[in-house]
C-alpha cells in the first residue's frame, strides 16, 4: 500500500478517532486536528500516539488550522457538532461549527491542493424521508425552521451544498457520507445506544421517549470506517453521495431486549409520550456504496458487546 498524508478535523471525536487510528496503523501520515469539544486526544494510545500528528485548535478559526507544507493527499473533514441534546441547547453553535467549520475546510483544501475532500454529513439531511430504504436520491429536507432540533440536519445539508458547489468549481474530488446510526466504543452521550445504557445501568426501570416501535438501522464504527476507507480508495465520480450504515431496522423495544440477554438484566421500560421530534424510522439504502465492495462484517450482538463492554 502506498503511504499517503490524510488530515482528519474532529479526529479526536467518534467517527474521527476511529478513523485516525485505521489509518495510522495501516502506516500513512496522519493530521489530527482537533479542538477536544467533544472528543479527546486520550481515546488514542501511546502507540498510535507516536505515529500521528497531534493539532489542538477551532476549525471555525482560520489561523487555527495546520500549517503543512507538505502534500495531503485528502482531507476528512468530519468536525461537528452532534448530539441531540445540543440541538435544543446550543443550535447557534452547531451551526456555527458546521457551516463555517466546513467553508474553512474547503478554503484550506483550495489553499493546499488537497485532491480529495471526504465530508461527514448524515442521515440527518433526510428530515423525516418518505421513502425506505431511503436512497441517496431523497429530498433534503428541514421539517421545520423554528425547531432548533433541525439546526444539525439543516447545517449538514449546508455544507453538502458547500461541499459540492467548491468541488465542481475547484475541480477537486468530493464525497458526501451519510452516515446512519453509528455506534461503537467512544460514541458520546446524546445518541440512542449510549444514552439508553446509562439509563439502565442506573435503574432497571427507566422512561423511555416514544412507543418504542420506532426504528433505526445500527451501524458497528469498524464497519463505517472499513465503508470509509472504500469510498476514498475506489470512488471513481469527481463528485458523489454515498449513505453508510447498514439495510436492518432495530425497534427500540429490540434493542432492549438486546441489552436484556446481553446484561442478564431484567428491564423494565416505561414508555412515554415523545417530546422532541424527529423520524420514527431509519433504514438506509445501501446499494451504492455495497457497489463498490462494503459489506457490513459485525453483528448487532457483537458490536454490542463490544460496546457495553468499552463503557464498563
Amino acid at each position: 500500500m502506498i503511504k499517503k498524508t490524510f488530515l482528519v478535523t474532529g479526529g479526536a471525536g467518534f467517527i474521527g478517532s476511529h478513523l485516525v487510528e485505521r489509518l495510522a496503523m495501516e502506516g500513512h501520515n496522519v493530521i489530527c486536528f482537533d479542538n477536544e469539544f467533544r472528543g479527546t486526544f486520550k481515546n488514542f494510545s501511546t502507540d498510535i500516539l507516536k505515529k500521528i500528528t497531534v493539532k489542538k485548535g477551532d476549525v471555525r478559526k482560520s489561523r487555527d488550522w495546520p500549517k503543512y507544507s507538505g502534500k495531503i493527499d485528502a482531507l476528512f473533514h468530519f468536525a461537528a457538532i452532534n448530539g441531540t441534546p445540543n440541538f435544543y441547547s446550543i443550535p447557534d453553535i452547531v451551526l456555527d461549527v458546521n457551516v463555517r467549520g466546513t467553508f474553512n475546510a474547503l478554503e484550506y483544501a483550495i489553499d493546499h491542493k488537497i485532491p480529495h475532500v471526504l465530508f461527514a454529513s448524515s442521515s440527518e439531511t433526510y428530515g423525516i424521508p418518505e421513502k425506505f430504504p431511503t436512497s441517496e436520491s431523497e429530498k433534503l429536507v428541514v421539517p421545520d425552521v423554528n425547531n432548533p432540533r433541525w439546526s444539525y440536519g439543516a447545517s449538514k445539508t449546508m455544507g453538502e451544498v458547500l461541499c459540492v458547489n467548491y468541488a465542481k468549481k475547484y475541480e477537486f474530488k468530493c464525497s458526501i457520507i451519510r452516515y446512519n446510526n453509528l455506534y461503537g466504543p467512544r460514541d458520546q452521550y446524546g445518541h440512542v445506544i449510549p444514552d439508553l445504557l446509562k439509563k439502565i445501568r442506573k435503574n432497571n426501570k427507566f422512561s423511555v421517549e416514544g412507543t418504542g416501535r420506532e426504528t433505526r438501522s445500527f451501524c458497528y464504527i469498524d464497519d463505517a470506517i472499513d465503508a470509509t476507507l472504500i469510498i476514498e480508495r475506489k470512488q471513481k465520480n469527481q463528485v458523489d453521495i454515498f449513505n453508510v450504515g447498514i439495510d436492518i431496522e432495530t425497534s427500540i423495544r429490540d434493542l432492549i431486549k438486546y441489552f436484556e440477554r446481553i446484561l442478564n438484566k431484567k428491564l423494565e421500560p416505561k414508555f412515554k409520550q415523545k417530546i422532541g421530534s424527529g423520524t420514527s424510522r431509519r433504514l438506509p439504502d445501501i446499494t451504492k456504496i455495497k457497489k463498490l465492495g462494503f459489506k457490513p462484517k459485525t453483528s448487532f450482538d457483537e458490536g454490542l458487546r463490544d460496546t457495553i463492554e468499552w463503557y464498563k
